[in-house]
């Protein structure tokens, strides 16, 4: 893993960073490499808590995590405990994360969704909304069923609930990355999100990816390496984020 986002780092500064700024990142990345080797893949232990204190909920999200749900909340929010507390009883394995340590994730989550306040859930990378939501798919049994992924099989009710209006399609086929970053859609490649952001009146706007903003008009280019790379098992990809209401 240490090994991947080395060599990633590495592609990003030979394409973003002048030659002098390159030089010096080589040099970085090489000690690193060297330490890392050294370490010959050791993981320390997390050190247990002083007696009395209770272990930490909250941790970076590993991209790898099999894990579907997410809670996004902040330390002592009662919506927030109240939710985790469902997911706990039910016994639907979830990952809290804290927003505190996330600011940034916090103003997106926020932008994308149209909701201020937390908890905002999401399973299998799509928002399902807050604490009513939740509540109101255990109502009507159906919880499970969303973990699973299972949308076709959710009733008319459950889907109100998520605002199923509009279903998408996986395939990292250009078109198809074309279709969904502009719908506000976020693709997670190796670990680093790509997104796209209209400009005033639909006009213009920013892409982002690989840690860069690029032109808008390099869109139709940067799907079709997405989807070449893709094809040739060259990153691994995965949709992440869809809006609260589809456009």
């Amino acid at each position: 893993m240490l090994r991947d986002l080395l060599r990633k780092a590495q592609s990003m500064a030979e394409k973003h960073l002048p030659e002098g700024v390159r030089e010096t990142s080589r040099k970085l990345i090489e000690q690193v490499q060297e330490r890392a080797a050294a370490l010959g893949g050791r993981h320390e232990a997390r050190p247990e808590p002083p007696a009395g204190e209770p272990a930490p909920q909250d941790e970076p999200l590993d991209r790898s995590d099999p894990i579907v749900v997410v809670v996004f909340g902040y330390p002592g929010d009662a919506a927030t405990d109240r939710v985790s507390a469902v997911f706990t009883a039910e016994g639907i394995a979830f990952r809290r994360m804290n927003l505190h340590d996330q600011p940034q994730a916090a103003r997106q989550i926020a932008g994308v969704t149209g909701v201020m306040a937390p908890p905002y859930v999401y399973v299998r990378g799509r928002f399902w909304g807050g604490e009513g939501e939740i509540d109101g798919l255990r109502g009507l049994g159906e919880l499970h069923t969303v973990v699973a992924g299972d949308l076709a099989g959710l009733s008319d009710e459950a889907r109100r609930i998520g605002k199923l209006r509009e279903e998408f399609d996986d395939a990292l086929t250009a078109e198809n990355i074309i279709l969904r970053l502009r719908r506000g859609h976020i693709l997670t490649l190796d670990d680093l999100d790509c997104w796209f952001e209209p400009g005033p009146e639909g006009q213009g706007g920013r892409l982002f990816y690989e840690g860069a903003p690029r032109a808008a008009d390099e869109l139709d280019q940067v799907a079709a390496e997405i989807a070449a790379r893709s094809a040739g098992g060259d990153l691994r990809a995965v949709w992440r984020f869809e809006p609260a209401v589809s456009i």
